[in-house]
């Protein structure tokens, strides 16, 4: 059967057979990491992992260009941690100071560098991850948080400067 036979009203290159397996296995640590730093709770970040997957698979159609899968996803799980976050706002975790407590001892300048971070508002530590973590581009960058380009380098600037003060 031809593609334009299994969907008539739509064209034969706007379909783009998208492997799931493939995308867990070739973006899947790179978006543990992410959702990790954007919730900064193990269980949390596997659960916001799970629901890029799930939410990648149900919109597949959506991707029209195979070697933007990377940021399709990355978009994808920014919005569902930001909209996670938004209605979850309101609890407190605890786990987050045990873990602080626990690992005083242990990291020194690595852990000033992670409070520092973990300080700042979440789409700048997003901004911040995805820049200078994962290699993406400004424009990348703003295209997965869905802001401009100006405002990515104003949230990098903002964001380093904290930082760095922070640590100082």
């Amino acid at each position: 059967m031809a593609k334009s036979e299994l969907l008539p009203d739509q064209p034969a290159l706007a379909v783009v057979a998208v492997d799931i397996d493939a995308l867990v296995a070739q973006h899947g640590a790179l978006l543990l990491a992410l959702a990790h730093t954007i919730t900064r709770n193990w269980s949390e970040a596997e659960d916001l992992y799970q629901s890029t997957f799930e939410i990648a698979t149900r919109n597949a159609g959506q991707l029209r260009n195979p070697e933007a899968a990377r940021a399709w996803l990355v978009r994808i799980e920014s919005r569902e941690a930001f909209r996670l976050r938004r209605r979850l706002r309101r609890f407190v975790s605890l786990e987050l100071h045990v873990e602080e407590l626990h690992d005083e001892g242990h990291m020194g300048t690595s852990l000033d560098l992670r409070r520092a971070i973990a300080g700042l508002p979440p789409r700048t530590r997003a901004a911040l991850l995805l820049h200078h973590y994962c290699g993406f581009s400004v424009e990348e960058t703003a295209s997965v948080l869905g802001v401009s380009s100006n405002t990515v380098k104003t949230q990098l600037r903002k964001g380093l400067a904290r930082v760095r003060e922070a640590i100082r």
